[in-house]
């Protein structure tokens, strides 16, 4: 068995968030990791996929500089 491994920046790791929370909910990565980390986002099933990426950036990270509200 072969591994691969994936490497991201931040900047890409928040675009995939934001492209997916975009499309499934309307909403900016930014403020649905917000939600998420408050446990504020009802239904977060509909992109946990996302939000395991964002399991990858540091707790504090607010996405702020990387996403436009």
């Amino acid at each position: 068995m072969s591994v691969t491994t994936v490497e991201l920046t931040r900047e890409q790791i928040i675009a995939n968030i934001d492209r997916v929370t975009r499309a499934r909910l309307g909403r900016s990565a930014a403020d649905v990791v917000r939600a998420y980390r408050a446990g504020k986002l009802p239904d977060a099933g509909r992109v946990g996929d996302a939000l395991v990426l964002a399991d990858l950036l540091d707790p504090s990270d607010s996405l702020q500089s990387a996403t436009a509200e």
